[in-house]
């Protein structure tokens, strides 16, 4: 396996080498296991994450590793907290992954079964492979082996969420709102590639700002809209995406951030609905956006800029009747780069693949927020297997090798980061 040698040849302690072997033995075993969980449709929505939680309980069982608590605020959507307790004296490190994944989508665009996770030319292909089934079972086996090669000073937690790919509100939300979440640092597993794997660690989890922007017009008989005067919701709807398209950017108020070259992505009309059937002329109409935005940039001071924009918009064409419709906003995320276990990250992976992944910010929105504003636990937002471009898409692969390797990469980082001899 790609990597695997560049691994063997550095000698660490005892305890690392012994697992480094535990991990080798089980390469194949981890891969296998990633398919399983790809068996295991979890899908949200609409949401239930009972039987990929059963899977990896009754695999964390197999591997002697059985402080598992499961929580949630419904029983179909189950978080999972695993402890390993250390022997006292170290920080205590989170490595977090989520349970769901995104729907199929348009199954005729699949070339295989998106539940049947196939193997070829060296790609593992199925819905969730990178987003994030095959980190999910990189960490089980990586929580395995710190078990089987004996606890290290701190304690190793791991936190398996529900409901993050509709927005956490059942997973690493509910779980911050309620106490539950405790470490000196975390980690999440999401794909960290985005030209190539393991590209970069992430540092920063850009935030997700979501609105809507509903349209007034008037709404009648259509056969007679040559003769008396009204306003097209659905036209003066699709002049105003152009122009936010166009224009918005430059209304937005930020600092610019040496991880964030490109500046918040602003996405309009990513969801889009108007009028009533034929014969009706669109009274009404409406059109969803989301800007994916920087770290400092705060939900009012995003309202009132958008609530700018238009003002001006409305100013410069006295008869579009615009309202903005705010939905909720995530904030964006940063952690040190002097943060203790962003170097152990870099050296392992580098020890690992033979290469040392930059530091960067991940271009989406991750379970960062809650862990690190609402529990306080530092987090890195985004280091795993995996592309993102992949991911929510047809035909979703990563590299088969890639979860064995970020076992390895996992395990490894865990046992200098928590200490052992």
């Amino acid at each position: 396996m790609p990597g695997e040698d560049a691994g063997a040849r550095v000698t660490g302690t005892r305890t690392e080498d012994r697992l480094r072997s535990y991990l080798r033995e089980r390469r194949d075993e981890v891969l296998e296991f990633a398919r399983e969980l790809i068996r295991t449709p979890s899908p949200n929505p609409p949401g239930d994450e009972r039987a990929v939680a059963d899977l990896v309980t009754a695999r964390l069982a197999d591997l002697g590793v059985t402080g598992v608590e499961r929580v949630g605020a419904t029983p179909e959507r189950p978080n999972l907290i695993v402890r390993i307790p250390g022997v006292g004296g170290g920080p205590k490190l989170m490595l977090s992954g989520h349970l769901d994944t995104k729907p199929a989508g348009d199954l005729r665009a699949w070339k295989t079964d998106p539940w049947d996770p196939v193997l070829d030319e060296g790609n593992l292909i199925g819905l969730g492979s990178g987003d994030m089934k095959a980190a999910l079972a990189a960490m089980v086996y990586a929580l395995g082996g710190i078990e089987a090669v004996g606890p290290p000073a701190g304690d190793l937690v791991a936190v398996f969420t529900a409901d993050e790919e509709a927005g956490s509100l059942l997973g690493s939300k509910w779980m911050a709102d309620n106490g539950l979440l405790e470490a000196d640092v975390a980690l999440i597993g999401e794909p960290s590639g985005i030209e190539r794997e393991w590209e970069s660690i992430h540092l920063v989890s850009r935030g997700a700002a979501l609105f809507k922007v509903r349209i007034t017009g008037t709404q009648m008989h259509s056969s007679i809209s040559d003769r008396i005067e009204g306003i097209n919701a659905t036209v003066q709807m699709a002049r105003l995406i152009d122009r936010m398209d166009r224009d918005l950017e430059s209304y937005l108020t930020y600092e610019p951030h040496p991880l964030c070259p490109t500046g918040p992505t602003v996405n309009v009309g990513v969801m889009a609905e108007a009028g009533v059937f034929y014969g009706v002329y669109p009274g009404n109409a409406e059109f969803a956006c989301d800007i994916r935005t920087l770290p400092g940039m705060g939900e009012q001071q995003m309202i009132d800029d958008i609530n700018r924009f238009l003002t001006a918009a409305m100013t410069e064409q006295p008869d579009l009747r615009a309202e903005l419709v705010w939905e909720l906003m995530v904030p964006a995320t940063e952690i040190s780069a002097d943060e203790p276990l962003v170097p152990i990250l870099r050296e392992t992976t580098s020890q690992v693949l033979g290469h040392q992944p930059r530091l960067d910010a991940f271009p989406g929105a991750t379970d960062a927020p809650h862990f690190q504003l609402t529990a306080g636990i530092p987090c890195v937002a985004a280091f795993g297997p995996g592309m993102l471009p992949r991911a929510h898409s047809p035909n979703e692969y990563l590299s088969a090798d890639s979860v064995a390797q970020a076992a390895q990469i996992y395990g490894l980082a865990a046992l200098r980061y928590l200490g052992g001899d």
